[in-house]
């Protein structure tokens, strides 16, 4: 992995706490380096590569490390980056609506 998403790991760990029956990839913009999120067992899993039986369906996140990171850690919400056009999410957008970001409820 990257130097650029060695932080973007991370804030995936810890920022996805909670199954959301889907695939999520998180692509950054510097280098193009991404990591999948699989949100389709009891709890996410963070990889690399992309999760077994992915049928082509996901959602995609693109943008800086810092603004992606911010996001996953709680620390800037979601649709403040969506609107000033530092992140862009495109694909399984009913993966969005399953999504819960930060400590389990």
């Amino acid at each position: 992995m990257s130097s650029a998403a060695d932080g973007l790991r991370e804030g995936a760990e810890k920022g996805f706490v909670s199954s959301f029956d889907g695939v999520l990839r998180i692509e950054c913009t510097e280098d193009g380096s991404s990591l999948w999120i699989d949100g389709r067992g009891d709890s996410p899993s963070v990889s690399e590569k992309a999760p077994p039986e992915l049928e082509g369906r996901f959602c995609l996140w693109r943008g800086e490390v810092p603004v992606l990171r911010s996001v996953l850690l709680g620390q800037r919400k979601l649709e403040t980056a969506l609107m000033a056009g530092q992140l862009k999410i495109s694909g399984d957008m009913a993966v969005m609506a399953r999504l819960e970001l930060g400590e389990p409820t």
